[in-house]
C-alpha cells in the first residue's frame, strides 16, 4: 500500500477525477478536474485507469512527502517542480523513493498542475466520484482542499505498463492571452447589434475571484443588458452568463446546475482545458462559432 503525507496544501490542491455524472438533476455539480486534456495524459503516463483521481494544485503546488515508493507524473502547468531539492521534469514519469519529498512552487504559466500517482488510489466516493466539491463541502478529503497532515493511500498496480514520450511540439503552450471559441446562447439575440460588437471585441480581463465555480471576467465597459428576465434554467460548464452588472461569468466544473442570468453564449468543450489554464489578471476574449 502507497502513502502521501500532506507537508503543505499550497493554495488551493483538491483530489479530483473525471467528475460525477447524472447527478444535475439533483443540483449537483459535475466537479471534476479542470484540464482534462492534462489530466488524461497523467494517468496514461503512469498506467493508471482513465479515471484514477489526482491532484488538481492551484497556483501554487504545496509540498508532499512520499512514505512509500511510488511512481509519479507532473502535467499542467509548470510550478518549478523539485524531488528532494532536485528539478523535475513535466510530462514524464519519474521514480520515487520513501521518504522523498516532492515540491511545487508557484505557477509559472497556466495555474492548474496535476500530480498522478500510480495505483488505484483508497479515496472514498461519493455519488461515484472522488471529486472535491468544496462548495458542497463533500468528495475528496472531507469536502475541502488538502492541508497539512492529510494522508492519501493507494493500491500499488503491479507489472509493466507502456511508456509514452511527449515530443517537444506536443506540449502544451499555456498563455496569459486566450481565444475562446462560443456557440450563441438563448439569449444571445437579446442583445443588440452594437452590444454582440463589442462583446466580441473586447479583451476581458480574468478577475481574481475567479475560481472553480466560475471564471469572473471585467472590462473597463460594462455590457449593456437587456431590460427582461429569465426564469431560472439549466446551465452547464461553459456557459456565458450575462449578470446585471454586465461583467460576463464563464460557469467551470463546480458551476450551479440552474441559474436566472442570460445565458449569452456557450464556449466549446475543447476550449474549457485552455480556461482551467488562464491564471487571474490574464484576458479571454470570444470568437462566435457557426455550425
Amino acid at each position: 500500500m502507497g502513502k502521501l503525507t500532506v507537508l503543505n496544501g499550497g493554495l488551493f490542491t483538491t483530489i479530483q477525477d473525471g467528475g460525477r455524472e447524472g447527478y444535475r438533476k439533483f443540483g449537483v455539480p459535475v466537479s471534476g478536474i479542470m484540464d482534462e486534456q492534462a489530466y488524461k495524459l497523467a494517468n496514461e503516463m503512469v498506467g493508471n485507469a482513465t479515471n484514477e483521481p489526482v491532484l488538481e494544485c492551484t497556483l501554487k503546488g504545496g509540498e508532499y512527502r512520499f512514505d512509500e515508493d511510488a511512481i509519479a507524473v507532473l502535467t499542467g502547468a509548470p510550478m518549478n517542480p523539485q524531488l528532494n531539492n532536485e528539478p523535475v521534469n513535466l510530462n514524464a514519469f519519474f521514480k520515487v523513493n520513501r521518504g522523498d519529498i516532492l515540491k511545487l512552487g508557484f505557477a509559472e504559466k497556466g495555474c492548474r498542475t496535476y500530480v498522478a500517482i500510480r495505483g488505484r488510489w483508497k479515496v472514498p466516493k461519493v455519488m461515484e466520484s472522488c471529486s472535491a466539491c468544496t462548495m458542497g463541502n463533500f468528495g475528496g478529503l472531507f469536502g475541502r482542499a488538502l492541508e497539512k497532515g492529510d494522508t492519501i493511500s493507494w493500491e500499488k498496480l503491479e507489472g509493466d505498463f507502456d511508456t509514452r514520450e511527449i515530443l517537444s511540439n506536443q506540449m502544451p503552450y499555456y498563455s496569459s492571452k486566450i481565444t475562446v471559441n462560443f456557440i450563441s446562447g438563448p439569449e444571445w439575440n437579446w442583445l443588440d447589434e452594437k452590444t454582440q460588437n463589442f462583446f466580441l471585441n473586447t479583451s476581458f480581463k480574468v478577475h481574481t475571484q475567479s475560481n472553480r465555480m466560475g471564471i469572473r471576467l471585467r472590462s473597463d465597459e460594462s455590457i449593456k443588458v437587456p431590460d427582461k428576465q429569465i426564469t431560472s434554467s439549466g446551465v452547464i460548464p461553459g456557459i456565458i452568463q450575462l449578470p446585471p452588472s454586465g461583467q460576463p461569468i464563464i460557469l467551470m466544473k463546480d458551476g450551479q446546475t440552474i441559474g436566472g442570468y442570460l445565458r449569452i453564449g456557450k464556449v466549446l468543450d475543447i476550449h474549457l482545458n485552455r480556461l482551467a489554464q488562464i491564471p487571474p489578471n490574464g484576458y479571454v476574449r470570444f470568437k462566435k462559432t457557426f455550425f
